[in-house]
């Protein structure tokens, strides 16, 4: 791939860029890890839930807000 190419498609998310834990989705609690980089598509990454033991895909967004930046959860 031509890096103008590259370019053109914006810089990819990788493994080492997902947040640690996300919210599960089942329960809401907050004791997840990073299951698998990838979920059924390029864009989802899968987390495990430890407390309800489910897997479950969590969509990657390159404009989401962290709770580490935006302690409060207001939009800016």
């Amino acid at each position: 791939m031509t890096e103008s190419a590259r370019r053109s498609l914006g810089s990819p998310l990788h493994s080492d860029a997902m947040p640690e834990s996300v919210e599960c989705p089942f329960c809401l609690g907050l004791d997840t890890e990073q299951f698998s980089a990838f979920g059924s598509a390029l864009s989802v990454s899968q987390y495990y839930c430890r407390p309800c033991r489910t897997v479950f895909e969590w969509m990657k967004r390159k404009d989401d807000p962290r709770p580490s930046d935006n302690p409060e959860g207001a939009h800016s």
